[in-house]
């Protein structure tokens, strides 16, 4: 029953449809959920995404939110700029929201006062992105939201028997792979 009650709680922090339902469930006398994956360190920043999943309800945002202070943006911020991603942006079923975030990342790390309108910096952007596409795609065959889940959550009835079925369940792992390919992208260089 423990494992059934931390499934559903998984499920329910992985759409925005899910989110918004969340605070009914946890009302009932139900407690925060915390963040479960495996292969993850305490207080590593694939923990610290995948508590912000939970806490904001989406893939885009618990990547996003978990960069948020070293890209300077207040994590509210950096949620709200992401909630429109989830679920393949818009509930679509397009790309999938760790990889939107991870993108997102990539634009604030690469991108400074000083080249913001520099077009070779923008390609240099770019090109980032799709080094991240190819280690993510390398890892999970797709970047689609849709193919990862294996079914379409465009409406509220899809998006209802999605979660019945159980197919967020792979979520944290999309979240903690993208984290984990943004920080071999960026760690620095040893001399």
């Amino acid at each position: 029953m423990e494992k059934d009650r931390r499934d559903f709680l998984k499920i329910m922090t992985s759409t925005t449809l899910a989110a918004s339902l969340l605070p009914v469930y946890l009302s009932a006398g139900e407690q925060e959920p915390k963040a479960e994956a495996e292969n993850v360190s305490p207080g590593s920043k694939a923990e610290a995404a995948l508590a912000m999943m939970q806490r904001y309800g989406s893939c885009c945002t618990g990547v996003l939110a978990a960069y948020a202070a070293e890209c300077g943006l207040a994590e509210d911020l950096a949620a709200g700029l992401g909630r429109g991603m989830a679920g393949g942006i818009g509930g679509l079923g397009h790309v999938c929201g760790a990889v939107s975030g991870a993108a997102l990342v990539i634009g604030l790390k690469t991108t400074n006062q000083d080249n913001i309108l520099d077009r070779a910096d923008g390609f240099t952007t770019m090109a980032r992105v799709s080094e991240f596409i190819d280690r993510f795609r390398a890892r999970h065959a797709t970047i689609l939201c849709r193919e990862l889940i294996g079914c379409e959550i465009r409406t509220p009835e899809q998006s209802m028997a999605a979660m019945k079925a159980n197919v967020f369940a792979n979520c944290p792992g999309y979240v903690e792979s993208a984290v984990a390919i943004l920080e071999e992208m960026f760690r620095p260089e040893k001399t």
